[in-house]
């Protein structure tokens, strides 16, 4: 029986995580991951049962960043509204650059019955994030610096100004004749503008 090591064992999932969700190759076997971490077949069913857990086991830890980070930004204390979305808008920048595949993936996944890869997020604390959003949202609608709107409508103009651009990039990349290394230079810079489309006199 093989020992327990918990570097080979990370090496598998970021090898499985780059293959499905930086390549896009989401239907990719066990020999295949097994082959590009280096490692014997036999050694990913001894960490995980099967292909189906091992998906389920990156996809979560994946999917996770941007949840967790968001309810941590908007729970925290200390830092500006601004301050809190600024940085919530670079995460998630990244994490799409990061992984390219993930988002389609995940809605792909919501609208798949009888899904389990999915965890929905606690009720109290989504009632929280919402009420804190809101209150947050009031401030910065009194002040002038946002126009009015519900935290739900605040939270769609986030998500999709951030996201859109890595769903659609290779249609955007070919729409406009874009090379990765202009995409890239151009996902940084967006950064700086999605904070200027939010809010006002940014």
């Amino acid at each position: 029986m093989p020992v327990v090591d918990a570097r080979t064992e990370e090496l598998i999932k970021e090898t499985a995580m780059r293959i499905f969700f930086v390549e896009g190759r989401l239907h990719a076997t066990t020999q295949v991951i097994a082959k590009e971490a280096g490692v014997n077949r036999g050694l990913i069913y001894y960490y995980f049962q099967s292909r189906d857990q091992l998906f389920e086991a990156v996809f979560k830890e994946a999917s996770m960043v941007t949840r967790g980070r968001l309810r941590d930004l908007l729970l925290s204390n200390g830092k500006s509204f601004q301050e809190k979305i600024g940085e919530f808008v670079e995460l998630t920048i990244d994490h799409g650059m990061k992984y390219p595949y993930l988002e389609m993936f995940l809605v792909t996944e919501m609208n798949r019955d009888g899904s389990t890869l999915l965890i929905p997020l606690e009720d109290d604390t989504r009632k929280e994030l919402l009420r804190n959003l809101g209150k947050a949202l009031n401030d910065e609608i009194a002040k002038g610096t946002v126009p009015k709107m519900s935290p739900e409508q605040f939270l769609i103009n986030v998500l999709s100004l951030c996201t859109y651009p890595t769903l659609y990039k290779p249609i955007l990349q070919q729409m406009a004749n874009i090379d990765t290394p202009r995409y890239l230079k151009m996902m940084e810079e967006r950064k700086t503008l999605v904070m200027k489309v939010l809010f006002r006199g940014y």
